[in-house]
């Protein structure tokens, strides 16, 4: 590699929750370039604002489901070495993509499948591929959730397109000669929420509404991380050296969840909330919801690695950081 050639990072969905966090340290690595993209669609700009000024940063405004013409990115990927390329771009309102399956198609689906087909002339024996998908792609098989577990029957149009991808970036992988890491999720938190239940009810409950309607009976339990762990785990598992040429891993914390009627007594004492409260008498959210799941990750545990705070601490730590001001 020449002296002025840099490594190249780049970033699928950067003004998301997750994509704003792993930003500051992506930017850190010595001789990297990255680029940052994002239609703004569900991330917000001011999660990138303060980065926009560094000189190894440059952000692209772009629809990932389209070609990009960025005569200046294209030029980027000539002059650099693609090191790691983060697919974190995808619909991330669930609920949007079950009223209408569409959604999931352009901003799941096609933003990753564009994307990576754009990129195969610029792929080197060192590039990695990083993928987040979700344990949305298991449904509701009734059991505790491991990395082998089937059949795998995803009953949203989210989980779908997300198992489409998992098989794509396989195939990819094997085609191209380039390693994939996919990570599938449980419910990742953080204070740059953009979508999820602390940020729905959280802006129930400072909106002018004389009730706060909450979507199921409350008694919903699932776990939850934040993004700052989840991005340590993903950092730690594409560094190992010995990896294979596809490999997937359930991260996220090892315990049983939090119940939504929890997090509804957390936010009413955070906003010092007085209004009535109102649970439907259903125990799903909305179609394709998955009410109960226990997520195993006896995988990433063997292999050295354990999330530092459990779902309950995690949820305290990440209510007692947001405001009006990150929620609107």
């Amino acid at each position: 590699m020449s002296k002025n050639k840099k490594k190249l990072f780049i970033i699928t969905g950067v003004a998301g929750l997750v994509g704003s966090t792993l930003l500051p340290k992506i930017l850190s690595k010595k001789n990297s370039i990255v680029v940052g993209i994002d239609n703004f669609r569900l991330g917000k700009y001011k999660f990138i604002k303060k980065f926009l000024n560094r000189k190894n940063f440059v952000f692209i405004k772009a629809d990932l489901d389209k070609k990009i013409n960025n005569s200046k990115f294209k030029q980027i990927l000539k002059s650099h070495k693609l090191e790691e390329v983060w697919l974190l771009a995808a619909n991330s309102d669930i609920l949007a993509g079950v009223n209408n399956p569409k959604i999931d198609y352009r901003d799941t689906f096609l933003t990753t499948f564009n994307f990576v087909n754009l990129l195969k002339p610029f792929l080197n024996s060192n590039t990695k591929l990083i993928f987040t998908s979700s344990s949305a792609i298991y449904g509701n098989i009734g059991s505790e959730i491991h990395e082998k577990s089937s059949p795998l029957m995803p009953e949203s149009n989210y989980g779908a397109m997300k198992l489409a991808l998992e098989g794509y970036i396989s195939a990819y992988s094997f085609s191209n000669k380039v390693k994939s890491f996919i990570f599938r999720f449980p419910n990742v938190i953080g204070t740059n929420l953009t979508h999820g239940v602390i940020y729905d009810l959280s802006r129930k409950i400072l909106s002018t509404s004389k009730y706060l309607n909450v979507l199921g009976n409350g008694e919903q339990c699932k776990p939850y991380s934040s993004a700052e762990e989840v991005i340590n785990c993903m950092m730690y598992f594409t560094k190992i050296k010995n990896s294979e040429l596809v490999n997937f891993y359930n991260i996220g914390t090892n315990d049983k969840g939090v119940k939504v009627k929890e997090i509804v007594k957390l936010l009413i004492k955070k906003f010092n909330f007085k209004k009535k409260i109102v649970f439907e008498k259903k125990i799903r959210g909305w179609k394709g919801d998955i009410p109960f799941y226990s997520y195993s990750t006896k995988k990433i545990n063997k292999m050295g690695y354990k999330f530092k705070l459990n779902s309950l601490q995690t949820l305290k730590k990440t209510i007692n950081n947001i405001s009006k001001k990150t929620l609107f």
